[in-house]
């Protein structure tokens, strides 16, 4: 179990009090857990407050523009999610508002006297949320900048998303403190509205801004969401204006909104973690194996270096001819398939699919021979084409998981497949949607060495921030001794050796098998009632790694105790991440049955 400092200091504390009556001892432990709590928690928040800036509203209007729907947004999401919130003037805003959350909706121009009741609102503990360019101008509509919201955010605007940069979508991070309530990576697109999008510099992003193919440019400059802390207040900035919530078509802002707004009030929130024993993001390394079949070796060199269990799925027309070596990478990595030979399937028929993928199986068994049936369980589609009825049918074929293209999903989880809604997780095939550039998008760019290195080093990065699954794919073809991949894999690899401890790299069949494994845990993501929470493991159970994070109700107030009640329940490893959240890990494997535990802070 990790200890913090703070648990550690009480430990040695309890030692020296060995010495007097336990009873004594006890109470004066108590005492200073108690004190403890009272110095790093802030008290919860009930009050929500929309702010109405008269100013704006007359600057709005004598530009022919329009003020209200983007209050009326707010009011619609806030009756919805909330049990009552209140409608605040100037009048009241300057007059003191109780301590709670107040939402500053694009409120572009303030005054003076605003300004001063806003900052002494959060001074006093008070949460703020605020979109846009709020603060932008003054009383009479000059321009001041964004100074205002930047003191009250500690981060920098630099830059606007104009339309011609193409990124106009916003890139949610996974099993964030303020973003919890929408998978890692999720694509939400803002449209192109009149009200140009900030980007923003900060110590603490839970967004950021790409194009669609989510392209790695640098990252001092597309923060989208950024949050921030200071004494009792908390605080969280939306670069993107109320506008931008006509082109959410599958609601997922409002998703969002809920996650802040937790955080905002300082709520503790438990959810189940995308990935096992506590990693924050996970890595498939798989090559196309094709051409130059021999190259491979080449490749599984690497992993072998980094103790890497990567995914070789393999054209079994090629691989026929190759049997030495697929038998060379069955040892230690995955064996997959490719197709028998290198054309799409989708928009075929059935019995031509069927014909082509019977082939296919029927040549990797004359391959690998019984070990075929048990051990091959993954599919990539060549040219990643491919449609429901290859997933039926590869599923009928015994195939368990595939490698899908980046347009199969608007998150970077992996997802059950939904050409056969009535199955239940555990028959449903797993896809492993690829959001990460391969070596053909870096080939067809033509970059330079540095540049591509540059760029995969981003993309890493961008992936393990938002907590996502990157499915790094390589080609035989093009890992020759000349080839661009065989420059830029060792370096990644070595990025993952220096990650072990929060990037789990696994083949496909094992990221697939932990889907199915994770669907097994039953869990409402949420609010923690009281001070417990309870999770159900469905059969046939066997479940280990699951891991839940949970969010501080301020900075520093960690998770020091879990209890199981009843007692004598599996214990979990307590991992602090950051400030703001901790996980809870259970290493031991769970058999079915219904779990509660008590969490101390």
């Amino acid at each position: 179990m990790n200890v913090t400092t703070e648990t550690g200091d009480l430990m040695q504390r309890q030692s020296t009090l060995c010495e007097w009556p336990r009873w004594l001892a006890a109470l004066l432990l108590w005492c200073g857990l108690a004190l403890q709590a009272q110095a790093t928690t802030a008290p919860a928040l009930t009050n929500v407050y929309l702010y109405e800036s008269p100013l704006t509203q007359a600057f709005f209007s004598a530009n022919n523009a329009f003020y209200e729907p983007m209050k009326d947004r707010w009011k619609t999401y806030l009756r919805q999610s909330t049990n009552s919130f209140k409608e605040v003037t100037r009048t009241n805003l300057l007059a003191g508002l109780k301590p709670g959350v107040l939402v500053l909706g694009s409120a572009v121009l303030l005054d003076a006297q605003e300004r001063k009741a806003i900052e002494n609102f959060a001074n006093a503990g008070g949460s703020l949320l605020i979109t846009w360019g709020t603060g932008a101008r003054d009383a009479k509509g000059r321009w001041t900048g964004y100074g205002f919201i930047e003191s009250l955010l500690n981060m920098k605007v630099v830059g606007k998303v104009l339309v011609d940069d193409n990124e106009l979508f916003v890139n949610t991070f996974g099993n964030g403190p303020i973003s919890w309530g929408l998978p890692a990576g999720e694509r939400i697109f803002l449209g192109e509205i009149a009200e140009t999008p900030l980007r923003v510099q900060a110590p603490n992003l839970a967004a950021r801004y790409f194009n669609w193919q989510r392209f790695p440019k640098p990252k001092n400059n597309n923060g989208a969401v950024a949050f921030h802390e200071q004494g009792d207040s908390r605080r969280v900035y939306l670069g993107f204006s109320e506008a931008s919530w006509d082109y959410d078509e599958r609601s997922r802002l409002p998703k969002l909104f809920d996650s802040i707004m937790a955080w905002l009030m300082h709520e503790v929130v438990v959810t189940k973690a995308a990935w096992p024993h506590g990693d924050t993001s996970a890595q498939l390394l798989e090559m196309d194996t094709e051409a130059k079949f021999e190259n491979a070796l080449n490749f599984a060199k690497e992993l072998d270096s980094a103790d890497i269990k990567g995914t070789f799925y393999s054209l079994t027309s090629i691989a026929l001819q190759n049997r030495d070596i697929v038998e060379q990478l069955a040892q230690k990595h995955e064996i997959g398939y490719h197709g028998e030979v290198h054309f799409g399937y989708k928009g075929k028929t059935e019995a031509a699919q069927a014909e082509r993928l019977n082939l296919m199986a029927s040549e990797m068994k004359n391959i690998m021979g019984s070990r075929a049936t048990q051990d091959v369980t993954g599919f990539r589609a060549p040219t990643e084409s491919w449609d429901a009825t290859t997933e039926i049918l590869l599923r009928q074929l015994g195939v368990r998981h595939h490698v899908a293209d980046p347009a199969s999903s608007e998150a970077r989880l992996p997802f059950f497949s939904r050409s056969e809604p009535a199955l239940l997780a555990a028959q449903a095939i797993v896809v492993l949607p690829r959001t990460q550039m391969d070596d053909l998008n870096y080939l067809g760019l033509k970059l330079s060495t540095d540049k591509a290195s540059e760029l995969i080093g981003l993309d890493f990065d961008y992936l393990h921030e938002a907590g996502a699954l990157g499915v790094l794919s390589v080609h035989s073809q093009n890992y020759g001794p000349q080839g661009l991949m065989t420059v830029l894999t060792p370096p990644y690899v070595k990025r993952l050796q220096a990650h072990r401890k929060d990037v789990w790299a696994a083949s496909g069949a094992e990221i697939a098998d932990w889907w199915r494994m994770r669907e097994r845990v039953q869990f409402q993501d949420g609010k923690l009632i009281g001070d417990q929470f309870t999770f159900v493991v469905q059969a046939p159970g066997q479940v280990k790694g699951v891991t839940f994070m949970v969010t501080h109700a301020s900075a520093h107030a960690s998770v020091n105790q879990v209890l199981p009640v009843p007692s004598g329940l599996p214990q979990p490893e307590i991992v602090k991440l950051d400030d703001w959240r901790s996980v809870l890990v259970f290493n031991q494997s769970l058999p079915p049955g219904s779990y509660t535990y008590k969490l101390g802070f």
